[in-house]
């Protein structure tokens, strides 16, 4: 049996049908996946509100900035030194230090350049910190260097810290080392660093080190500043020669090795001298 043949018409009305059916469904789906978008108003809101906050912020850093360089209320005002002993005179800083910061802004003051400057003005000092106590405030605390040996010159003793340097004004809180100088020594410069620091550790060292090798009490320490040796006089009044460019510990032990030989507790001896490497040369009475 044949099929009725479809007209022109009706196959239009199932197109029409079939595409409004397709286009609702596509709707459907775009509205569910469909990402939440600002309206234009509401962008250009934000934005406003963005670039009123840029200004304000960009006018208060500006007024922030133009008052703590040139309202002068960040000006340095007061220079306070502090120290660790009031044996440790400061005037001296003080006065660099005014020259130095007063007047000026203190988020310019270079707290690097001033502790290099109280170091050169001090070189007693062991340590220096620079603070800055806002508005208007600089503080510098010092403090210096222990006090380890004890110079014999005259009727007063002069005061060497372990960098080598006089100390002035103070006098140490424990036994020091006693020195008395076998060569002259210039002393007219008072801020002159007097005794290396490296052979200044040598000696005190080379003093303990050698008490407790040959198991005598050291009781003066002469130092020759220009041939760089020490001359140790122990309790059996014999001086132990020691050269300060050289190890100390092996010189002493040369002694040490050579104690049954020498026979320290039974002759005596005007000096030992260890100075020369691989050698021992002494002077009896």
């Amino acid at each position: 049996m044949r099929s009725q043949p479809v007209s022109f018409r009706q196959r239009g009305k199932f197109t029409r049908f079939f595409a409004r059916f397709f286009r609702a469904k596509r709707r459907t789906e775009h509205l569910n996946t469909q990402v939440f978008r600002p309206s234009a108003r509401l962008k250009n809101l934000l934005t406003f509100r963005q670039k009123v906050l840029l200004v304000v912020t960009v006018v208060v850093t500006g007024v922030v900035i133009g008052f703590g360089q040139y309202s002068g209320f960040f000006d340095v005002k007061k220079v306070t030194i502090l120290r660790n002993s009031l044996d440790l005179p400061t005037e001296d800083i003080e006065l660099s230090a005014r020259e130095l910061v007063l007047g000026k802004n203190i988020f310019q003051v270079n707290t690097a350049l001033l502790i290099k400057a109280v170091q050169q003005l001090r070189p007693d000092t062991s340590r220096v910190v620079v603070r800055k106590a806002y508005p208007a405030e600089i503080q510098i605390e010092v403090f210096k260097y222990p006090i380890v040996a004890e110079l014999r010159l005259g009727k007063d003793p002069v005061y060497i810290n372990e960098k080598g340097f006089r100390v002035f004004g103070e006098s140490p809180d424990k036994d020091t080392l006693q020195l008395t100088l076998g060569e002259n020594l210039d002393m007219k410069d008072s801020k002159k660093q007097i005794i290396d620091p490296k052979y200044l550790a040598d000696i005190r060292e080379s003093v303990s080190y050698l008490e407790s090798v040959i198991n005598l009490k050291i009781l003066n320490t002469k130092f020759f500043p220009i041939s760089r040796e020490v001359h140790l006089k122990t309790e059996k009044n014999f001086d132990v020669w020691i050269d300060l460019t050289q190890d100390y510990r092996a010189q002493i032990d040369k002694l040490s090795s050579a104690s049954e030989v020498l026979q320290l507790d039974k002759k005596s001896y005007s000096y030992i001298d260890l100075r020369i490497r691989g050698k021992i040369f002494y002077k009896p009475n």
